[in-house]
């Protein structure tokens, strides 16, 4: 099974910025970049982007939705940890 992670930002070359501090090097994106999207076909490793996002949420403007086919959740500081967990226990 794969997931679909999305970042959206409204906020100009911020997906391009986090993108680049996440990854440490350039990345190949406009400024005007408002939706990245990646589909991880270990759902596990999406949780380390999934929670650089959520940890840095004072620096960036950024949601985070996850796309698991049949259903489409949005990730905030509030409920990280529970779909952390729930990652965990379906994937693990």
């Amino acid at each position: 099974m794969s997931i679909t992670v999305n970042l959206c930002s409204e906020k100009k070359g911020e997906l391009k910025n986090f993108l680049e501090k996440y990854f440490n090097h350039e990345v190949s994106i406009d400024e005007d970049v408002n939706t990245w999207i990646y589909v991880y076909k270990k759902p596990l490793e999406a949780i380390d982007i999934i929670s650089a996002v959520i940890d840095n949420n004072h620096k960036y403007s950024i949601t985070v939705g996850i796309d698991m086919g049949n259903s489409i959740y949005m990730v905030s500081p509030e409920n990280h940890d529970g779909v952390i967990k729930d990652f965990y226990n379906l994937f693990y």
